[in-house]
């Protein structure tokens, strides 16, 4: 978009266009009131020409009544009329010179008016008036004769006869000056009127730009939003422009797009059946829908209590260990019931007020602010709930819980959908298992049969002890996967309490060491000085390190070294277990198959170790994965949150 495209620019545009019309206007008055003040004092000066003319003529008519009779009398006149007449001509002298100079910066000191500028019909009767004062003033000085001793009585007589012609050319100028000002008054009044139109033009010009460009569009945005926060998200908002608002039309227009295109990212949620896929799913699209920053799942247990399954934080999985919480009198169990999404504006307080809220309190402790909790249950094989979380405060509007109502069939059905898939998997695996070692305890059974049958009521001679031993081998294999596909098939049921992962280390470390030595392997533990307590079930956590360690060995080239090496992270939370041998690579194929049941590259494998292995790990909440390089052998990593 081009910079002269939007509205940031049109808009700055109009209002320097109005902030130009309004400093023109306001230039204009203001040259206008100086203009009127000038005026004004000119009408003023000219008065007082006229006043002065007349006061002399009174004066001097008043002393022709009363000549003096003596010489007091005489100094008294001089004093006082000789004074008062030198006063009068000379302010009408200064008066009469800056009429006919157009210089009036003495006589209209402290006004500060702007410069006067006459015209000619004023300039014409100022400079007649100039010229009949000069010979006033030439003959008024030969009527007076000398200084010392003035003739007042002739100077009386001569202002007397001459005053009238005095006065008609002060009129005259009065009246060239009057008659100035009105041909400027209606001059500054077209001028206003003129002024006036073309900024009313462009005034509604503007205002008609900005309705069409900015009110209507933005009318129309405004229908859209409403009509999507009621469910209708087919609507398309019409892009009439190519500025802010027609990107927010098009932003609209693509938001609606996806939202009626909702039914068709459904079909990827079902098509998942692990649950971290289909939740990591969530996490990655939903935030174009609504706030967004934690999303996890809570499933019900048959023993009253709810349990976090799994949980995303910022698109990544989160490890927050085993979190179990009754759910009688919690708000989850209100949202169960209800079967309607709730919302949870203020997690901090509301996690406050009642002590059962323990979820609330770990949402709070993760540092977020609002939530939606929605409600897994239409024909889902576990009830439960999916939170929405952001670290917003007050997030949440009412259009995103109408929209999340509006989605919550469809998210629900999605994720049961998911359940169900994952159940009927781990069904179908244990179907095959069945299938698989029906086969496979045929030969061991045989080989029992026959060995029973041999050494029924006969003594033992060596070849009966080989069958003895090869008998006991095959039992054994039965007992290992019998056992293995209980501990797969069977619902897990954690002891969890407070331990110590370094001493669990420890003890398989020493159960595996003739392990190690058979097979010529080194192992070589390095572990933290501090204690790592964490809450977990420790006989689980054994089996867990067993199996990895003795896969470890069993795959190490001899004479090498497996390092099981413990740390932990962020701040203590995490404890993190790496299992690294030197043996031959795991080649890429099988490696991102590690982890799913029944397979195996060993030959007297089950294929269930890692699996159930991964099943454990996660049941603590925690996450194990694994990495193989071609010169580095193969490291296992083992996380799993400290959670006391």
């Amino acid at each position: 978009m081009k910079f002269t495209q939007t509205l940031k620019f049109q808009i700055g545009v109009a209002l320097l266009a109005l902030i130009a019309l309004f400093s023109f206007f306001s230039m204009h008055t203001l040259k206008i009131l100086d203009e009127q003040r000038t005026q004004g004092a000119l009408l003023r000066l000219a008065g007082e020409l006229q006043a002065t003319a007349q006061h002399m003529a009174m004066q001097a008519m008043n002393y022709e009544k009363n000549t003096p009779q003596d010489n007091s009398a005489y100094t008294r006149d001089l004093r006082l009329y000789y004074q008062d007449l030198m006063n009068n001509t000379g302010q009408f002298d200064a008066i009469c010179a800056a009429f006919s100079s157009g210089d009036f910066q003495r006589q209209l000191q402290g006004h500060n008016p702007a410069t006067p500028v006459l015209s000619d019909n004023t300039l014409k009767a100022a400079f007649a008036l100039e010229n009949y004062w000069k010979k006033f003033l030439l003959a008024l000085d030969e009527a007076m004769g000398p200084e010392e001793m003035p003739q007042l009585t002739e100077a009386a007589r001569l202002i007397v006869d001459r005053n009238p012609m005095l006065l008609r050319k002060t009129r005259n100028l009065l009246k060239a000056l009057d008659e100035d000002i009105q041909q400027r008054m209606q001059e500054t009044n077209s001028i206003i009127r003129i002024s006036f139109t073309i900024a009313l033009i462009i005034a509604i010009g503007i205002m008609l730009w900005f309705y069409r460009r900015v009110l209507r569009p933005l009318g129309s945005s405004v229908e859209g939003f409403r009509q999507a926060s009621a469910g209708n998200f087919s609507y398309q908002v019409p892009v009439t422009s190519d500025d802010e608002i027609g990107f927010l039309a098009l932003s609209f227009n693509r938001l609606s797009s996806r939202l009626d295109t909702l039914f068709k990212l459904t079909a990827r949620l079902q098509e998942g059946s692990d649950l971290n896929e289909t939740l990591e799913f969530v996490s990655r699209t939903f935030p174009e829908l609504l706030p967004l920053d934690w999303v996890g799942v809570l499933f019900v247990s048959t023993d009253g209590h709810i349990q976090l399954e799994r949980a995303f934080g910022d698109g990544a999985p989160e490890e927050l260990g085993i979190l179990r919480f009754p759910l009688k009198n919690t708000l989850l169990e209100k949202c169960l019931n209800s079967g309607e999404p709730l919302h949870v504006p203020d997690i901090q307080h509301a996690a406050l007020q009642n002590t059962s809220y323990r979820f609330l309190q770990v949402l709070a402790g993760r540092q977020r602010r609002d939530a939606i909790f929605l409600p897994v249950t239409a024909q889902s094989p576990i009830p439960g709930v999916l939170v929405f979380a952001t670290r917003q405060a007050h997030a949440y509007q009412p259009e995103h819980v109408q929209l999340l109502s509006n989605l919550a069939t469809v998210i629900s059905l999605s994720f049961s959908r998911t359940l169900k898939l994952a159940e009927h998997a781990r069904l179908a695996a244990i179907g095959q298992f069945v299938s698989n070692i029906a086969h496979e305890i045929r030969t061991p059974l045989a080989t029992v049969s026959m060995a029973l049958d041999y050494f029924e009521n006969t003594e033992l001679p060596d070849a009966a002890n080989k069958r003895l031993q090869l008998a006991e081998q095959e039992m054994a294999r039965i007992n290992r996967l019998l056992a293995d596909i209980l501990l797969y098939a069977r619902p897990l049921a954690l002891n969890t309490q407070p331990t110590d992962i370094c001493p669990i280390l420890e003890k398989a470390v020493t159960s595996l060491k003739p392990l190690a030595d058979k097979h010529q392997v080194r192992l070589h533990l390095n572990r933290p000085g501090d204690p790592l307590p964490m809450c977990a079930d420790a006989d689980r956590l054994l089996q867990i390190f067993l199996n990895l360690l003795r896969n470890a060995i069993e795959a190490a080239a001899r004479n090498s070294t497996v390092t099981i090496k413990i740390s932990s992270e962020d701040q203590d939370k995490v404890a993190q277990v790496e299992i690294h041998n030197r043996g031959a690579p795991i080649a890429p194929e099988h490696l991102q198959r590690l982890f799913e049941p029944f397979f195996t590259t060993k030959a007297n494998g089950t294929g269930l170790g890692l699996a159930i292995v991964r099943r454990l790990v996660q049941a603590h909440g925690g996450s194990i994965v694994a990495a193989s390089e071609q010169n580095n052998g193969t490291t296992f990593v083992v996380r799993i949150p400290c959670m006391l």
